[in-house]
């Protein structure tokens, strides 16, 4: 996934970023710092803490990463239901395994997956 720095970054640290769904806050995983203006290609990872997961079949809120009143959501289409209950998220652009600590609603392939959740960190994949 594409995005760019809002904010310098050092390791460890949260700042704000923007991708093509819109502007939300992340901590910085990389080696280095993070530079404010710059963009990297990242993986995601998704803190442990969901607060809620809405699966849709219609009507379903933007797919991607951003800030819905205040809470930071994630929303993509399911494009695999694993066998031990991962989900992988289509989040236009940018792929997620997704995998809650408690048992997710029954899914299939094409619906929406949201969740609200606490953190996100990104790791540059240096490319």
């Amino acid at each position: 996934m594409l995005i760019t720095l809002l904010t310098d970054m050092p390791t460890g640290t949260s700042g704000m970023v923007r991708s093509r769904s819109g502007d939300w806050p992340a901590v910085w995983a990389g080696r280095n710092p993070g530079v404010a203006g710059v963009q990297y290609d990242v993986e995601i990872e998704l803190g442990d803490k969901f607060s809620e997961i809405h699966v849709y079949d219609s009507n379903a809120p933007k797919e991607g990463i951003y800030l819905k009143n205040g809470q930071l959501i994630v929303c993509g289409t399911v494009t695999t239901v694993f066998d031990d209950g991962i989900v992988a998220l289509d989040l236009k652009p940018g792929n997620l395994l997704l995998e809650a600590s408690n048992p997710l609603p029954t899914v299939r392939v094409g619906q929406v997956v949201c969740a609200s959740l606490s953190e996100i960190s990104v790791f540059p994949t240096d490319i």
